[in-house]
């Protein structure tokens, strides 16, 4: 994604004749939490659902029940260290001296949002 035609200009712009996405195009993909692949009982890739309205650790658990609830949940593998949930959100964000963001321990790793959305996410069913 061109970040520089994503946030370029300023935000008092945005949506106006000057706004710098006029005549542009961002491409690319821009990622954040709140999505999960759908795979059928054969463990092949159908789709995704990803959801968007809340924090992204919200999201993820709204898509991973909705997904659990349309029997699309038959993940094959995934980088949690969760076998019952192998594509579960990752909590693994420290502080490390010297760097002013945390860092992921095993690079799939998310910031946690809130007690309430971590305690979830730990209790959400398992894939079949």
């Amino acid at each position: 994604m061109d970040t520089f035609v994503a946030y370029g200009g300023s935000p008092n712009n945005y949506g106006q004749p000057n706004d710098p996405m006029v005549g542009s195009r961002i491409g690319g993909v821009n990622v954040f939490g709140g999505g999960l692949a759908l795979y059928n009982a054969q463990g092949q890739l159908l789709g995704a659902v990803g959801v968007s309205g809340d924090s992204s650790c919200a999201d993820h658990n709204i898509a991973w029940r909705t997904r659990h609830t349309l029997h699309l949940d038959h993940v094959p593998a995934g980088v949690s260290g969760d076998a019952t949930r192998p594509d579960n959100i990752v909590y693994d964000i420290t502080n490390q001296p010297g760097f002013p963001i945390g860092v992921s321990a095993n690079g799939w790793g998310h910031p946690v949002c809130s007690v309430a959305a971590t305690t979830i996410a730990g209790e959400l069913p398992a894939i079949p």
